[in-house]
């Protein structure tokens, strides 16, 4: 719980936060920029945790060639407060909510500061206050400064993923990690979007763009033309909608996939907050994930290591794609069956193909030809003989059809049994450490599966597979007037 009075007491004096700005954050961050008769400001933003990397990658090669920039963001400055390694170390969220507010005041300093000096500058921005954004990109640009817009089009799974992947990579790394407060990632995600409508509405940028995470090209790009006014009709917010309620890509889901169960086993046991917070960013995915990597989160419960995880993962997926690849009420495929069913399943396959094979090859109607043979030494009326004989054309027709369709049977099986057979195969060139991942994997899909539409059912047995009887064939002789 942040106490209110805790955070009045770490704020610095108003002449302490001046001087450490002057003395300390100048030189070590602003320092050494050339100034720029127009100087360019790009503003970066996206919620916490919506990976701006890539983007601010890109920008700042760009400024590097042409006089450097200022990076603008109070997550450099933070760690300029006295406290800030005590707070870190007693609690990171602590931190966050201690020293925001000498974080914000440098940053409004720096801001300044870039103004003054007609610095190239970008500034990352999570618009928890779409009004204030406006009120900077405003102040920019009645300095003479170009202004640019660069939204991160990311939804929310994939930012709030983000936020707990940094907090657990760093506390790898050094022991403690930043940790964003959700409400205030909520907060962002909303805040970005009313930006959008204010940028476009107040034409506050000479250029707007919205990016994937991880891309460098835009998929959504305006700007001003000489006059003042948008080269195009302004839909910014409605891009950033578009890009953030899309279908993922199979690379986008299978890698948040990984990150997620990673992210269990991390967490797991470290205390009863991450469990909900984990569910809540898996139910924002569901809808954009491919179908298989919905049931892989759904149906994998574990691993018994970190390591193991994308070992797991692609097991699970290749498991999982034979399943969603057949239609609902499938069998079980080969693939999701303990060994002693898989073998079951090979022998019952083979026998039933034998018998289907043996099926599709119908006897000669002999009794049939008998008894035209019969007919016609009594000297049968020509009548009798006649129906006689059509009766004989379709018996042998309708056996041809049975046998066609037990042949066509025989196909079948015979592509389920070689099926089983590769299967088997392939299980005997796995390592021992391989088929004991499998068979953890293979034991939790069935679990989560066997609840919804796939069920274990045998072939078909060899007895209900016959020949045509003697009596089918002999039909001729019977339930018929002659």
């Amino acid at each position: 719980m942040i106490d209110p009075a805790e955070v009045e007491r770490h704020r610095l004096p108003e002449a302490e936060n001046r001087r450490i700005f002057t003395e300390r954050i100048v030189p070590d961050l602003l320092a050494n920029r050339t100034p720029q008769d127009t100087p360019t400001t790009v503003f970066l933003i996206g919620q916490p945790g919506a990976g701006k990397s890539k983007v601010t990658e890109m920008v700042a090669n760009t400024l590097n060639r042409h006089g450097g920039f200022v990076d603008v963001d109070s997550d450099l400055y933070k760690p300029y407060h006295p406290a800030y390694a005590a707070l870190m170390t007693q609690d990171d969220t602590l931190m966050a909510a201690y020293t925001r507010a000498d974080g914000r005041a440098w940053m409004a300093q720096a801001e300044q500061y870039v103004r003054d000096h007609g610095l190239h500058a970008i500034i990352q921005e999570t618009s928890q206050n779409a009004e204030a954004v406006e009120a900077k990109m405003t102040a920019y640009r009645q300095a003479g400064t170009r202004v640019e817009a660069l939204f991160m089009g990311v939804p929310q799974a994939m930012s709030n993923q983000g936020i707990v992947n940094r907090y657990f990579e760093q506390v790898a790394d050094r022991g403690q990690g930043r940790l964003t407060i959700q409400a205030n990632a909520d907060e962002s995600y909303q805040g970005i979007l009313q930006l959008a409508d204010r940028v476009d509405r107040g034409m506050l940028a000479d250029l707007v763009s919205v990016y994937r995470r991880g891309e460098n090209t835009p998929r959504y790009s305006n700007a001003l033309d000489e006059s003042g006014q948008w080269t195009r009709p302004p839909a910014a917010r409605q891009a950033m909608e578009t890009e953030r309620s899309r279908s993922w890509t199979d690379t986008e889901s299978s890698s948040f996939t990984v990150t997620q169960l990673r992210l269990r086993e991390v967490s797991r046991g470290l205390g009863p907050d991450w469990p909900p917070r984990l569910a809540r960013i898996e139910q924002e995915a569901q809808a954009l994930m491919t179908a298989v990597d919905v049931q892989i989160i759904t149906a994998v419960t574990g691993a018994s290591a970190v390591s193991e995880v994308r070992a797991i993962y692609e097991t699970a997926r290749e498991m999982l794609g034979s399943v969603m690849a057949d239609p609902p009420g499938s069998k079980v495929p080969p693939t999701l069956l303990p060994d002693d069913e898989l073998a079951k399943l090979h022998a019952q396959l083979t026998d039933a193909e034998e018998a289907a094979e043996r099926a599709a090859r119908p006897p000669k109607n002999e009794a049939a030809e008998g008894i035209l043979q019969q007919l016609a030494d009594q000297n049968a009326p020509r009548e009798t003989l006649e129906r006689a004989q059509n009766s004989a054309r379709e018996d042998a027709q309708y056996a041809r059809e049975q046998a066609a369709a037990a042949g066509a049977q025989a196909a079948r099986l015979g592509l389920l049994r070689l099926r089983t057979e590769g299967e088997i195969e392939r299980r005997r060139q796995l390592s021992p450490a391989q088929r004991k991942v499998e068979e953890g994997v293979r034991q939790q899909l069935r679990g989560a599966m066997g609840k919804r539409r796939i069920q274990v059912s045998a072939p078909p047995s060899p007895s209900k597979i016959q020949p045509l009887r003697g009596q089918e064939q002999q039909r001729i002789g019977r339930g018929r007037s002659l």
